[in-house]
């Protein structure tokens, strides 16, 4: 299996990989700060109940969109927190993490009293529940004395407002209540809220996050801080139960969905308690009759104001395009940790009466918390017995659980919820069956050493196991390295490190519709080789271990040569290419892709630099290289983009600095200067007219005469290179709802054919044809092109369609000799494919290449031997002798003079390159962050 990998950015660069939360626009950092943490990083959890810090108030914002919604805005919430905790012993807050933007965001823990040795306890035993399960199982204080947690998030989605009106409510309620059912829940259970997961997005009046990004959809990749310590507190928090609390559906909706069902989860374990609440709350709802509330009407499956008695429940109501398959979202993630989990849509959308739509809304999600507590003290036996059994499945690496489609109630053991057993049929059969190890390799049979480290960080900040072998081994014929990693399945989410390394699966044929993602492997997307081994009941390979919380970039120079050379196989090396450039090194490329520079003072001081913070290994070179044919330069690149979020921070974690966002109007009113520009990055529509804009059309056409490259992706990349005749190309696109991991070939000579990749993410898929003379075809999808995912099949535009065609091409316009490329992949969709990230590095080095910028070592001709004087005359005159020729063989290799000594000594601290960095590591509950601010030039 294939992966792609990435982590780290030009201006300030973290060495792991998950979280690539960026700063506020505020902030003193430039470029934006890519900040890769580990579970717990930043999250210190009490050592005591109550904690009751004081939350900093915040200064009013008269804007706050949920004023005109009727909800509390942000800057309401801490002094309402605060005023709770002078209430009561009962309320817990705490800061966990901050937006990007830098709001805070909290967490509330409702619970009874305890000690530090009661909560040293409550830690002890949950610990225990997850990598002892067997001795949990059977250990009776911990039966009695371990207090459950439940777990609801509140606005992940900005504009879903009400989640976070309705747990503060209820928390007072908690807090204030002199009820004993309330005292038992509490003294039998923690309750942890988290208010708003999404300030930014609360006080814009967005879905997503200030920085572009929907954090529901953020669960694999982590380009957001705000799904990502979501990720982080539930490894702290491990949940039984976990609501996310969102809007607007027109009806009150509750999972569980409708197959497609992730195959990574003991589904038997998790559905009979998912639809037995989502039942109660069914019917907790329907029975408080909530004037304005909204229900389901079963005969039309729409939607009315007159009491059915039902509301939506997906599982029963809607058995497809509405699915719990891609682990993308909060709640689907957190059941990896043995968690029952449920989607909960509030009814009633923004249209009309926003306040007392609001009103309705936080009244039904009240009945809705209300119930799931009251389930989750009734069942929390039960649950806390589910979640120690999938940890138990994990560790022991027991077979997934096939539930026949033929079930009854009679086959489920007593005390389990049969309700759901009505419903389910053939087409709720997802398993998995799991492998017994994964294994990353390290060198030989590793396409990137640094992508690869780069997804094991990934692995880690999801808590999932990782070890590195001591000595080489063999498995099924294949030999690894010592040093490389290893990821044994028998651990307790062996489910989220499936989910994590598994390919997927093709679902195309078993379901018509899908929601959203259907495949997401970051073995196939991270650039990096990943291999499975055997079976989950197999042995373990033999072979020695140790196991590690951190696999740093880490990278070497050699101690002494006249030049240096790397190849640039991951997103890292093309990071360091973008530094190097950056500070004034010449680059050469030579034509099997590696990158030559002499060595100097400066340069040298960078390559040790760039070692440690990208893991570049530079070799000694002679440079004799650079005197082949195909060498080629490598400059720095300014780039204008035409797009969104996604490839406005892809370029920006390969370190291409001072991007120019680029649109139609801000060309045509004069803002944008494309003489400013190097090359135009096309991953949006671009339509400038002749007509009403013939500034902007006349700027644009300059631009192009000029020779100015063009990389773009898609339809919207093609109609661009079309309309201005830099290539005669038609895109055709795959059906909208269609996306997945496909199969690539990559020629060996073309643009991506040093150290290519070969699958790539698609969504949809877009492929050429017709391609005029002076157009080459850099990958194409391979003959049965969809690996894993979903591909809905019609009107021409089927897996079969694609087949063979183009998935990447590039030009040479006839015209103005603009070097132009395209992509048909997604390879910066919502920054997952990472691995991706480097083909895009590489287009745009080869559409703006130079002439070679390195000076090759100076041949010294070969000597000529002096030549044998005439034989004199004189009879006592003897012979001279020939004389020896100094040299023999090939010519001397004479390299112009370079800092010898510093090159001998084998280490120096940086040169100018870094002055001005500054690195940060945090250690703590296994923390790791690095972070660097490099020195930038002056602006041209």
């Amino acid at each position: 299996m294939r992966t792609r990998a990435l982590v780290s950015i030009g201006g300030v660069v973290a060495i792991a990989s998950s979280m690539l939360a960026f700063a506020p626009a505020s902030a003193a950092v430039d470029p934006p700060a890519l900040s890769i943490v580990r579970p717990t990083s930043s999250i210190e959890m009490p050592t005591q109940y109550p904690y009751q810090p004081r939350l900093t108030v915040v200064p009013d914002l008269p804007t706050d969109a949920s004023i005109a919604r009727g909800v509390m805005p942000y800057d309401e919430i801490a002094p309402f927190l605060n005023r709770l905790m002078d209430r009561s012993n009962r309320v817990s807050s705490q800061v966990v993490g901050t937006s990007y933007q830098g709001r805070e965001i909290y967490m509330v823990t409702v619970t009874s009293r305890e000690t530090p040795a009661e909560t040293a306890q409550q830690d002890a035993w949950r610990t225990k529940v997850k990598y002892d399960p067997a001795a949990a199982a059977s250990d009776a204080a911990l039966a009695e004395g371990y207090k459950v947690p439940l777990w609801f998030n509140a606005n992940i989605h900005g504009n879903e407002w009400e989640g976070t009106d309705a747990t503060l409510n209820y928390i007072e309620d908690l807090a204030t209540s002199a009820d004993p059912v309330i005292q038992d829940l509490l003294d039998n259970h923690r309750i942890y809220f988290t208010v708003t997961n999404n300030p930014d997005g609360r006080a814009l009046g967005q879905r997503g996050t200030a920085n572009g990004y929907d954090p529901n959809r953020d669960f694999i990749t982590g380009a957001t801080k705000e799904a990502s310590i979501v990720r982080d507190l539930a490894s702290i928090i491990q949940p039984t139960y976990f609501i996310d609390l969102h809007g607007y559906t027109n009806v009150l909706q509750v999972e569980p969905c409708g197959p497609p069902h992730g195959e990574n989860y003991e589904y038997d374990l998790f559905v009979p308690h998912a639809y037995a609440t989502a039942l109660d709350i069914e019917k907790a709802v329907t029975e408080a009759n909530i004037p304005g509330n909204t229900y389901y009407d079963p005969e039309t499956a729409g939607v009315t104001s007159t009491n059915t008695g039902f509301i939506n429940i997906p599982y029963r109501d809607q058995r497809s395009g509405w699915d719990d398959w891609p682990p993308i979202f909060a709640p689907q993630y957190v059941a990896y940790q043995g968690a029952v989990t449920n989607t909960v849509e509030l009814p009633l959308g923004r249209s009309g009466d926003q306040p007392a739509r609001a009103k309705v809304n936080i009244e039904v999600a009240e009945v809705v918390i209300d119930t799931v507590a009251d389930y989750v003290q009734e069942n929390s036996a039960s649950l806390l017995e589910n979640q120690i059994e999938i940890f138990e499945r994990g560790l022991t690496g027991a077979e997934s659980v096939e539930i026949p489609a033929d079930v009854s109630p009679d086959d489920l053991a007593e005390g389990v919820p049969t309700e759901w057993t009505d419903i389910w049929d053939e087409n709720d059969i997802y398993t998995t069956e799991f492998p017994r190890a994964y294994v990353i390799p390290q060198g030989a049979g590793q396409r990137s050493d640094s992508d690869a480290r780069t997804l094991v960080q990934q692995l880690l900040v999801n808590g999932i196991e990782v070890s590195r072998t001591t000595a080489s081994f063999t498995a099924e014929g294949v030999t690894y390295p010592a040093g490389s990693y290893y990821v044994d399945m028998h651990q307790p989410v062996r489910g989220l490190a499936n989910a994590l390394l598994g390919d997927g699966t093709d679902i195309t044929e078993r379901v018509p519709d899908m929601y959203d993602i259907s495949a997401w492997s970051l073995s196939l997307l991270w650039g990096a080789d990943v291999e499975a081994l055997g079976y989950t009941t197999d042995p373990a390979p033999t072979t020695a271990l140790e196991p590690i919380s951190e696999a740093p970039l880490t990278g070497s120079v050699d101690p002494a040569s006249d030049y240096l050379s790397f190849e640039p196989r991951g997103v890292a090396d093309y990071q360091a290419i973008n530094e190097l450039l950056g500070e004034g090194i010449a680059l050469s490329q030579l034509e099997d892709g590696t990158v030559v520079f002499r060595r100097d003072a400066t340069a040298d001081a960078a390559a040790r630099a760039a070692a440690g913070i990208y893991g570049v290994d530079f070799a000694a070179s002679d440079g004799s290289g650079l005197r082949e044919e195909g060498v080629v330069g490598l400059r720095p690149v300014r780039v204008g983009y035409v797009t969104s979020t996604d490839d406005r921070d892809a370029l920006t974690k390969l370190g291409f600095t001072d991007l120019v966002p680029v649109t139609a109007a801000t060309i045509d009113s004069g803002a944008v200067d494309l003489g400013s520009i190097d090359l135009l990055w096309v991953g949006a529509t671009l339509n400038i007219n002749p007509t009403t804009q013939a500034t902007g059309y006349t700027a644009m056409r300059t631009f192009l005469d000029s020779g100015k490259p063009v990389v773009g992706r898609g339809a919207a990349g093609a109609s661009f290179v079309s309309t201005f005749g830099l290539a005669t190309v038609t895109a055709t696109t795959g059906t909208s709802g269609s996306n997945g991991i496909v199969s690539i070939d990559t020629p060996e000579d073309g643009v991506l054919g040093d150290f290519a990749q070969d699958t790539a993410f698609v969504y949809p898929a877009t492929w050429f044809t017709a391609l005029g003379e002076n157009v080459s075809v850099e990958a194409s999808y391979a003959a049965d092109p969809l690996v894993s995912g979903h591909w809905r099949a019609t009107d021409g535009r089927s897996t079969t369609d694609a087949a063979g065609k183009a998935a990447a091409v590039s030009a040479t316009s006839t015209i103005s000799g603009n070097r132009v490329f395209l992509f048909g992949t997604s390879p910066t969709f919502r920054n997952h494919p990472v691995g991706a990230f480097s083909d895009v590095a590489r287009s745009i080095f080869w559409a703006t290449e130079t002439a070679s910028a390195v000076e090759p070592p100076v041949v010294q001709p070969e000597p000529t031997a002096t030549p044998t004087p005439e034989p004199t005359t004189e009879p006592t005159a003897a012979p001279t002798p020939t004389p020896t020729p100094t040299t023999t063989g090939a010519p001397a290799v004479v390299v112009p003079p370079n800092d010898s000594s510093l090159a001998a000594t084998g280490g120096s601290s940086p040169g100018s390159l870094w002055a001005g960095a500054a690195a940060l590591m945090m250690f703590g509950a296994g923390a790791f962050v690095l972070a660097r601010t490099r020195a930038r030039r002056s602006a041209e």
